[in-house]
């Protein structure tokens, strides 16, 4: 009966997935691309913020700038509103939907690569060039289809003491120049090595990622959206504004996939490769100021132009050189983990006739190569350690008033790109004292090596920061987002009235007694905030609580066993458009550190049985403590070392493993869950909660003896507590005091303790 009823599950889910494939549409209904004339740049700055106001009147239109001209995609409602405002829109593509499908089953013009030729060849090289070439899983994109990413190094199976630099191309699917240059660019990288000294000192010098092609769905269907209508390019988290229907910062999968990839890889510079126009576009694009590093952007974007083979390739900030978008992937890259971060629009069109795909990848193939060399021929460098043990240690590395970079967890290394000039250095590690450096010289072509041995002794603060979101942005404000991460330094990041921020505090804060966190204000005026705990970036957030000025709170307010990540959010008080908006932050202490917890499990999350396929969104029980997959499936969660018990479920499936930590390491483990048609089913203790959902009351079904009972929200916020002894089997608890919804349940005994999701009408 089970088998059959698992056969019948899976049948009506392929019947749905075709179906909603065969149903979905590339672009919006009925939207077409246009072209708005401009004679000079005061007139596109004219017309681009006349577009930006439509959504005042609830049209949210798409553009961008060319050269001479705006190009928009716009609905036929949308159209009429530009007609209305005099914009006159010279249409190009009357349907766009019609066009993509006139392309047939390849998905690409004539000429280009499918997504699955990409894939062939960069198993191709993987296979012919193990030694210097590896090819990488980094996650599902919004649709079906895998993401990967080609590293090429002279050890490609290590993470040495190199620095890093990150391609990617084909985040718009319809601008297909990117992914041709990347894969031309990755086979030129393994074909000529050995051969051509610039790519050999290349490849032996620097460790070089390429994801050549963030958006398969976009390419595959010629449309700028992902498989939800969502842009990409507008769902990054560094003052992500909910621009290209982005629900919310890194909401999509592929956002996710190359945030996870920048945070973790620590890159010098990351170059991002688009169409539609010609110009090389640094940050920032959400601000018209300059950003902290604008002599190093610049300085390297006038090495790429020169190595170029375009005649006079324009360069600059992104709001002022072309067109203002918040949440960018250039913008994170470089205000989040402070990289050498720009887009490259490599052509006029977006999709240029075929014969013209090599003469553009010869264009930038030189540039290319030279951004990989500067990497590792002018700027710092250096390592991290303990003074005593000499472990590498995860550190902040913060020079002059630039964004600051972080060390590799594997080696301490650290990699900044620097323009000459003279600067002063200052590394923090969580439980260390900081260290400075002052006076170190930088020259043009030369590396200046910064090695620091820390002695222990100082306090545990927040380490990097995920996300940020102003609404409506507040140019009045200096947005000095690096000031609240380290040590309280006077210095402050006002996160905007209504605004937030999301940070990371590296080592995660343990629920013990008394506060476990510490949010430092800076400002004489206090204001009020609320902050919420999570064990991933995307939550989900539990709330620990409301504060004024500096304040503590404590995890025990939620059913957090341990907090990583912090999202501190303003009340609305006061004014927007001011210096100084919302809450001032300084500075986040983690008051009780978890230096034990240094073992995680990671891996996705399937069903038992074939066909296999992912399963969204369960929820994995680890050391008492409630962890979230993501919608592909994927999962990570500290454990503590030793034997560890791993419980996942979702709505008809769940399943327990036993699985060993080590010390140090990450274990990779993916789970397999069996169908079941009970709602809750007891794999972790002897306890059972019915009938879910629950009306008026629920059994909690267990041993005899004392328990004690918290039940929280959905929101994270404690609902009730309760200590009770079960006798003759069950204890009944009355529901009618509480509002219908998701509840957690955490049950203690003496001997263990359980958590068990309820649903309460």
């Amino acid at each position: 009966m089970r088998n059959t009823f698992t056969t019948v599950l899976l049948l009506g889910f392929l019947l749905i997935t075709i179906n909603l494939t065969a149903q979905h549409l590339p672009w919006r209904e009925g939207e077409m691309q246009v072209r708005i004339e401009t004679l000079n740049r005061q007139q596109a700055y004219e017309v681009m913020e006349a577009i930006s106001s439509a959504g005042k009147e609830g049209y949210h239109i798409s553009y961008e700038e060319g050269n001479g001209f705006i190009r928009c995609y716009v609905t036929q409602p949308e159209y009429a509103w530009l007609l209305s405002k005099n914009l006159v829109p010279v249409v190009e593509i009357e349907d766009l939907n019609s066009h993509s499908a006139a392309l047939g089953p390849n998905g690409v013009p004539t000429g280009y690569y499918t997504v699955s030729q990409l894939n062939y060849i960069a198993d191709s090289l993987a296979l012919n060039y193990p030694d210097i070439c590896s090819k990488h899983f980094i996650g599902m994109s919004s649709f079906t289809d895998s993401l990967f990413a080609l590293k090429i190094s002279d050890n490609t199976g290590m993470d040495e003491n190199e620095p890093e630099v990150l391609f990617d191309g084909g985040i718009h699917g319809d601008e297909i120049g990117g992914p041709e240059n990347l894969i031309r660019f990755a086979r030129d990288l393994c074909r000529e090595y050995g051969v051509n000294p610039g790519i050999t000192n290349a490849v032996d010098n620097a460790e070089t990622w390429i994801i050549y092609c963030l958006n398969p769905y976009g390419r595959n269907n010629m449309t700028r959206y992902n498989a939800y209508g969502v842009d990409v390019n507008r769902d990054c988290g560094y003052m992500w504004n909910g621009e290209g229907n982005s629900s919310g910062a890194f909401s999509q999968a592929e956002t996710k996939a190359l945030r996870n990839m920048l945070t973790e890889h620590r890159f010098v510079i990351h170059n991002s490769y688009h169409s539609g126009t010609e110009f090389i576009s640094y940050p920032w694009s959400y601000r018209e100021e300059l950003c902290p590093d604008d002599p190093n952007h610049e300085y390297l974007a006038v090495q790429y132009a020169q190595n170029s083979g375009y005649s006079n390739i324009p360069y600059g900030p992104g709001f002022t050189g072309m067109y203002a978008i918040n949440g960018s992937t250039k913008d994170f890259g470089y205000g989040a983990m402070g990289a050498i971060s720009w887009s490259v629009e490599i052509s006029m069109s977006k999709q240029p006739a075929a014969s013209q795909i090599v003469p553009y990848y010869l264009k930038n193939k030189d540039a290319m190569l030279a951004m990989i060399t500067n990497a590792f021929t002018q700027g710092i460098r250096g390592t991290v350690t303990d003074a005593v043990t000499g472990e590498p240690l995860d550190a902040i590395v913060k020079v002059n008033d630039f964004i600051p970079v972080n060390t590799g967890t594997v080696n301490g290394d650290y990699h900044k790109f620097l323009v000459s000039g003279t600067y002063t250095v200052k590394i923090e590690a969580n439980g260390y004292l900081p260290q400075e450096f002052a006076g170190i010289t930088i020259t043009d072509g030369n590396i200046t090596v910064v090695d620091a041995s820390l002695v222990k002794g100082g306090g545990y603060y927040a380490r990097a920061l995920y996300a940020c979101y102003i609404p409506n942005n507040n140019p009045s404000d200096e947005g000095n987002t690096p000031a609240c991460l380290g040590s309280p330094d006077n210095t402050r990041y006002s996160i905007g009235r209504n605004g937030y921020v999301v940070l990371d505090l590296g080592t995660p804060a343990l629920n013990r007694t008394g506060n476990d966190v510490k949010v430092y204000e800076n400002d004489p005026t206090t204001e009020g905030y609320k902050v919420y705990g999570s064990n991933t970036p995307d939550g989900p957030w539990f709330l620990l609580g409301t504060g004024s000025g500096t304040a503590g709170f404590d995890l025990s307010a939620t059913m957090l066993v341990k907090a990583r990540y912090l999202k501190i959010t303003d009340d609305g008080d006061g004014s927007s458009q001011v210096p100084d908006a919302g809450f001032d932050l300084d500075a986040v202490e983690n008051l009780h550190p978890d230096t034990l917890t240094v073992g995680y499990v990671s891996g996705v999350i399937y069903n038992d049985q074939l066909p296999y396929f992912t399963i969204p969104n369960a929820t994995i029980l680890v050391n008492g403590s409630l962890f979230a997959g993501d919608e592909n499936g994927n999962y990570l969660a500290p454990a503590l070392p030793g034997s560890v018990v791993l419980f996942a479920e979702a709505p008809y499936y769940e399943g327990t493993d036993t699985v060993t930590v080590v010390l140090g390491d990450t274990l990779v483990h993916d789970m397999y869950l069996s169908l079941t048609e009970k709602a809750d089913m007891s794999i972790i203790s002897p306890v059972v909660v019915s009938p879910v959902p629950a009306e008026g009351y629920f059994n909690i079904s267990a041993p005899e003896g004392r328990y004690f009972m918290e039940l929280f929200d959905s929101n994270g916020l404690k609902a009730d507590e309760i200590g009770f002894t079960v006798t003759a089997g069950s204890f009944t608890y009355q529901t009618k005091s509480l509002k219908g919804g998701l509840y957690f349940a955490r049950i203690r005994s003496d001997n263990y303790t359980v958590v068990k999701k309820i649903i309460i009408r």
